[in-house]
């Protein structure tokens, strides 16, 4: 009875296998051949274990904390506007880290954001350990010529998903795949050992520039007071970026949070935009602190200024530019001009290295330009604090008198914020010197 069960076991995988290969023009949907037609990087396997058919499946994620994630992309397949299609699989998690999702491309083969209502995204949200059958349906938007298979695990939250047996319906007959770009290539750098660093000449001055502070529901958001809370414990001062939309609401309880640990002398509030969104510039996306006039952009400091003279009881001293995720520069000199002629505004926090616009905006000195070194960050992606690439990049910078190190704190949930901590520690062995943005300034321009 074994036997015959068996048997029909693999004839009807048999059958699947060649349901594939007649009826789903996605090469390789069941990963078969391993990788081929598929661009893999970071945590993504092609292992046995993975397999819920045949001989191998897609894994992606990992077991411990890891700031790589994974992203593997199938071949490209043609498609026109109004097509149905259908995309199913099966997948198994042990915890809520990754999803399958349609990605689109436009004629120039660059990949586009869905529009408001085209679903694109299937989270896999079961994390019991058992293979589940997903199926994501979506109508292709205009200006969509072509369309790919996307498994994505989320940086910075241990666990691992399996993947197998794809199936995407929709496609026109006889349409030809065209194979994904090379997956770019992982970090070679070899860990560094914190104990193997040198003492430095001097300690380096480090800025925690923490960005997002907003009203949420009148409070603080849960994962920024547990950072703060940290911060506090360990006696080590910091700078939080004000999104000033919301202080136009700011209830009591908001603007005291604010206020307290601003008069404790352990915390500088800067300014971080207005609503941090793009805006329009001749039908084009812009972010939100370039592209403007300078009335424009005068206008929307101004703005800032005054609702936090009038719900906190002070002005921003210090101003960092948000992203906003439009294509494009997120500052630019007109932005620069402002802040210089705004009465207040001392010091910048520059989203790069420095260049001739920062070194221009700070030559008379009314400015102080903090600007960025890439390799010692907090994040190695938005929201994914990553401690080895910052001893790394910390290590390879020895001569550097101080660095500005950006975070999201309310993207730190689980093991983001113990990663957080992680860092806290290194840096607190290194006998580092925290600061304020403008104590920082202050003790740069002694020199």
């Amino acid at each position: 009875m074994r036997m015959k069960t068996a048997r029909l076991l693999r004839f009807s995988v048999l059958l699947t296998l060649t349901a594939w290969a007649e009826d789903n023009p996605l090469p390789n949907p069941g990963f078969e051949d391993s990788d081929t037609m598929w661009s893999a990087s970071g945590s993504a396997q092609f292992i046995p274990e993975a397999a819920h058919a045949g001989k191998l499946g897609l894994r992606v994620g990992l077991a411990s904390y890891s700031a790589d994630g994974a992203s593997v992309t199938s071949a490209r397949l043609p498609v026109t506007h109004g097509q149905e299609l259908a995309l199913a699989f099966h997948a198994r998690s042990q915890a809520p880290c990754s999803g399958a999702y349609l990605w689109l491309y436009n004629a120039a083969g660059k990949a586009v954001n869905p529009p408001k209502g085209c679903n694109t995204a299937c989270w896999v949200s079961q994390t019991n350990h058992v293979w589940e059958a997903y199926t994501l349906r979506t109508t292709v938007p205009a200006g969509v010529a072509a369309v790919a298979v996307w498994v994505h695990a989320s940086p910075g939250v241990p666990g691992t998903a399996d993947y197998d047996d794809f199936v995407l319906t929709g496609i026109a007959p006889g349409a030809a795949a065209t194979p994904p770009p090379a997956a770019r290539k992982s970090r070679a750098a070899q860990p560094v050992d914190p104990a193997s660093l040198p003492p430095r000449k001097k300690p380096a001055i480090i800025v925690l520039k923490l960005d997002d502070v907003k009203q949420i529901r009148g409070s603080v958001h849960a994962a920024w007071k547990r950072v703060d809370e940290a911060l506090e414990a360990r006696h080590i001062k910091a700078s939080y970026g004000v999104i000033c939309e919301t202080l136009a609401e700011a209830t009591p309880e908001y603007a005291n949070w604010i206020r307290t640990r601003r008069a404790s002398g352990r915390v500088e509030f800067w300014f971080h935009g207005w609503d941090h969104g793009p805006h329009d510039v001749d039908g084009q996306p812009c972010n939100e602190f370039a592209g403007w006039r300078y009335d424009g952009m005068k206008a929307l400091v101004d703005r800032s200024q005054k609702a936090a003279l009038d719900k906190l009881g002070f002005a921003f001293l210090t101003f960092g530019p948000t992203g906003s995720g439009a294509p494009g520069p997120g500052l630019d000199a007109t932005a620069l001009q402002v802040m210089r002629d705004d009465p207040h505004m001392k010091v910048i926090l520059y989203p790069m290295p420095l260049d001739e616009m920062g070194k221009k905006s700070a030559a008379d000195g009314k400015l102080t330009i903090l600007d960025r070194v890439w390799a010692v960050n907090l994040e190695s992606a938005v929201g994914v604090p990553d401690c080895r690439r910052l001893i790394e990049g910390y290590a390879a910078n020895p001569e550097r008198e101080y660095f500005v190190l950006q975070g999201h704190p309310a993207m730190w949930g689980g093991e983001r914020f113990n990663e957080f901590l992680r860092i806290l520690d290194f840096l607190t062995a290194q006998k580092v010197a925290f600061m304020t943005p403008s104590e920082c300034a202050a003790a740069l321009s002694k020199k």
